[in-house]
C-alpha cells in the first residue's frame, strides 16, 4: 500500500512539473477568489490539535506586461486588501480538516482618467482535507496529499454607480474550484535546515451570468521553500514559486456550446518570497511574508502584479475529549500517582506526552505541565513500568532524567516543541 501511494505521489508532481513547463498561464492581479498564498512557518500538529488563524494581504499592482517585455501603457493601477480566517483540526496524527473564508476589505481600481471603481465583500470558502501518506523517520521525508473545494459564498453580481462590476473585479470568483495538492518535506539530521515543496492544481468550473458562460483558466503552483530554524522560536524562510495560469475561455449561451480563449489573460510569474516566523507565548505564532514577481511571460497586454505583503498570527490548541477532567482524576480515591520530569515546551508537546503515556499498561491517565515540566501519571492497582515509560517518551522527541531522544527523531518535532539549548 504505502509503495503504491508513494508512485501516486511522485506521478502527481511529475504532472504539475511537465504543466508548468507547457501549460500559459494568468498574471492578471485582480482575478476574483481568495489570493494564494503558501504559508510555510506553521507546524500544524497532530490528532485533537485545533489551529486557529488569521492571514491578512495588501497587494498592488500598476505595471503593464505584454509577452516579457513590460510595457509604457498606461491605463489603470489596482490593488487589494484582503483578510481570511482558518481552521485546521487533526482527525488523526495524519488526517487533518481544514476550512478557511476569506473577505475583500477594498479591492480598487483606478483610471488614468481619474475615475476610481471599488468593491469590498466576503469572497469564497474553502473546506479541505489533507493525509500524510508516507512518513519516513529514517530518511526525515514526509509526503502529505490535499483535497480542497472552494465555494462562492460572496456576492457576485455587485455594481458600482450603478453598473454591474466586471467579473474578475468581483469579490466572490462566483465558481465552485477543486485543488489537488501535494507537499514535499525534507529535514536533515541534526541541521536546523529543511527543504519544501508545495505544488497544486485548481480547476475551475464554469461561470453562468445572463447572457454568457465563463471560465478562469485552472491553476498550477509549485514551489521550492528553504527553511532555517534558529533556537530561540524564529523561523527564517525562502520561497520561490512559479504561478501558471491557463487562458480563461467566454462564449455566448447556445445550444452549440462555442467558447473563444480570452487573448489577454493567462501567464506565468515566478515569485521570490522571503518569510519570517516566530513561535512565541502559549503556542501562538506569527508569519511575515514579501511576495515580489521575478519573471513574467503573459499572453496579450496585462496589468500585472508589483508586489504584495502578508501578515498571519496562529493559536494552536490541543483536546482531549475522551478523558476526564484532572482536577476530578486528582480526587479519585482509588487512583495512585507518580511524578516523572520529562523536557518539553508547548501544549503540543503535553498532547504528545500525555498520548504516548495514557497508552501504557496500567496508566489510568496522565497530566503534564509545561512550566514546571512535571509529569504526574494516575495508575489503579499495579504500578506501571517507569524504565518503560521514560524509554516509550525518548521514542517520540521527549527527554526524561534516563533516557535522552534520539537527534533525528527530536529534530523532526514541531519548532515550537524544540526545548533543547544549543
Amino acid at each position: 500500500m504505502k509503495s503504491k501511494l508513494r508512485i501516486l505521489s511522485f506521478l502527481l508532481f511529475v504532472f504539475a512539473s511537465i504543466l508548468i513547463t507547457t501549460t500559459e498561464s494568468d498574471a492578471q492581479c485582480c482575478a476574483a477568489g481568495n489570493p494564494s498564498s503558501t504559508n510555510c512557518s506553521i507546524d500544524q500538529g497532530g490528532k485533537n490539535s485545533l489551529q486557529i488563524s488569521y492571514f491578512h494581504m495588501y497587494s498592488s499592482s500598476d505595471i503593464y506586461y505584454e509577452g516579457v517585455n513590460q510595457s509604457n501603457y498606461k491605463y489603470a493601477t489596482s490593488d487589494f486588501n484582503f483578510s481570511s480566517l482558518a481552521l485546521s483540526y487533526g482527525i488523526s496524527n495524519d488526517l487533518r480538516l481544514t476550512a478557511d473564508l476569506g473577505y475583500f476589505l477594498n479591492k480598487s481600481q483606478t483610471f488614468t482618467n481619474g475615475y476610481n471603481r471599488q468593491t469590498s465583500g466576503l469572497s469564497d470558502a474553502t473546506f479541505g482535507i489533507s493525509y500524510q501518506t508516507y512518513k519516513s523517520t529514517d530518511k526525515l521525508f514526509d509526503i502529505t496529499q490535499s483535497l480542497r473545494f472552494t465555494v462562492p459564498v460572496g456576492q457576485f453580481n455587485q455594481e458600482y454607480e450603478g453598473v454591474t462590476l466586471p467579473i474578475d473585479f468581483q469579490p466572490s470568483s462566483g465558481n465552485f474550484k477543486y485543488n489537488l495538492g501535494l507537499v514535499l518535506s525534507k529535514r536533515f539530521n541534526g541541521s536546523p535546515f529543511s527543504l519544501v515543496s508545495v505544488n497544486s492544481m485548481e480547476v475551475s468550473q464554469f461561470i453562468e451570468t445572463e447572457n454568457s458562460r465563463y471560465k478562469y483558466g485552472n491553476l498550477y503552483n509549485v514551489s521550492l521553500i528553504g527553511r532555517y530554524a534558529f533556537e530561540f522560536g524564529l523561523t527564517a524562510s525562502l520561497q520561490m514559486r512559479c504561478e501558471v495560469r491557463e487562458k480563461a475561455l467566454n462564449g455566448p449561451k447556445s445550444q452549440d456550446n462555442t467558447f473563444n480563449y480570452i487573448n489577454a489573460s493567462g501567464g506565468l510569474v515566478a515569485f521570490i518570497s522571503p518569510q519570517l516566523s516566530y513561535n512565541f507565548y502559549k503556542d501562538f505564532g506569527f508569519t511575515l511574508q514579501y511576495n515580489h514577481p521575478l519573471y513574467k511571460n503573459v499572453n496579450g497586454l496585462q496589468l500585472t502584479n508589483k508586489y504584495s505583503i502578508s501578515a498571519g498570527l496562529t493559536k494552536s490548541f490541543n483536546f482531549s475529549s475522551d478523558e476526564k477532567p484532572i482536577a476530578e482524576i486528582d480526587r479519585d480515591a482509588s487512583l495512585s500517582k507518580m511524578s516523572i520530569k520529562v523536557s518539553g515546551n508547548c501544549e503540543m508537546c503535553k498532547a504528545r506526552i500525555e498520548e504516548t503515556v495514557n497508552e501504557i499498561s496500567n496508566v489510568a491517565s496522565s497530566d503534564w505541565s509545561p512550566e514546571t515540566k512535571e509529569l504526574i501519571v494516575y495508575y489503579k492497582d499495579n504500578k506501571p513500568d517507569v524504565d518503560g515509560i521514560e524509554q516509550a517518551l525518548a521514542a517520540v522527541g521527549h527527554d526524561t532524567d534516563k533516557y535522552k531522544a534520539k537527534l533525528d527523531v527530536y529534530d523532526k518535532l514541531p519548532k515550537c516543541c524544540l526545548y533543547r539549548n544549543k
